[in-house]
């Protein structure tokens, strides 16, 4: 479909998108503040999936060169990106997959945010770019397993209908994924809090959980 960049690429889920895409044939490019943990983590996914077309390098460098960005730094790092580097994000598909997660006494929850979510804090910050909240609720781990089936429904959102068209086509590259459109983009604060509630029920029921809505063909 086209370069896929995954800024803040290095954590545990962008590490996991970046290897279900590259297992379904997609060029990846890993971001980091650091273009040695962005090669790092280049190699680790390399390694795992033999044939993989991946590379590093440092985030801003690589927003530039990909047709699509993926947003997977911890929330505190995305408003002092967007503040310097919201420009290079313009007239590009952004996939914002950041869930703002507070822990307190072994329970998530979703602080408050003046903006509503990571996703409506994201479009206001880069009002050019064509932002879609996307696969917020799948496990990190699960996704890290390449060679296992995942199960469940990408919930989308955002305002830019065609966009969010796009980002249903890559959800479908991945086996047994159903892409699901939620509407506007206030509705990924329903999304956030919905894998707050996915952690605290791992965490409770030793389980790797995730997300399909019934009702719907």
């Amino acid at each position: 479909m086209g370069r896929i960049a995954i800024l803040g690429g290095t954590g545990p889920e962008g590490v996991g998108l970046a290897m279900r895409l590259a297992h379904v044939g997609e060029e990846i490019l890993v971001g980091s503040r650091e273009a040695p943990r962005a090669a790092e983590a280049a190699a680790r996914i390399a390694a795992a999936v033999p044939g993989a077309s991946v590379c590093g390098g440092v985030n801003e460098v690589i927003a530039v060169d990909a047709e699509y960005v993926v947003l997977s730094f911890p929330f505190d790092g995305l408003a002092p990106f967007l503040a310097a580097h919201a420009d290079k994000l313009a007239g590009k598909i952004v996939i914002d997959i950041i869930n703002p997660l507070t822990v307190r006494r072994g329970v998530f929850s979703v602080p408050q945010i003046p903006e509503g979510s990571a996703g409506e804090l994201t479009q206001q910050m880069a009002p050019k770019a064509r932002v879609v909240g996307a696969f917020k609720t799948l496990s990190a781990e699960h996704l890290r397993e390449v060679h296992e089936p995942l199960a469940g429904d990408v919930i989308l959102c955002g305002e830019d209908q065609a966009a969010k068209e796009e980002v249903a086509q890559l959800v479908r590259r991945i086996p047994n994924l159903r892409p699901l459109d939620a509407g506007a983009m206030v509705n990924s604060r329903a999304i956030e809090a919905m894998t707050a509630l996915l952690l605290n029920l791992n965490r409770r029921y030793k389980a790797t959980t995730s997300v399909q809505i019934l009702g719907i063909d």
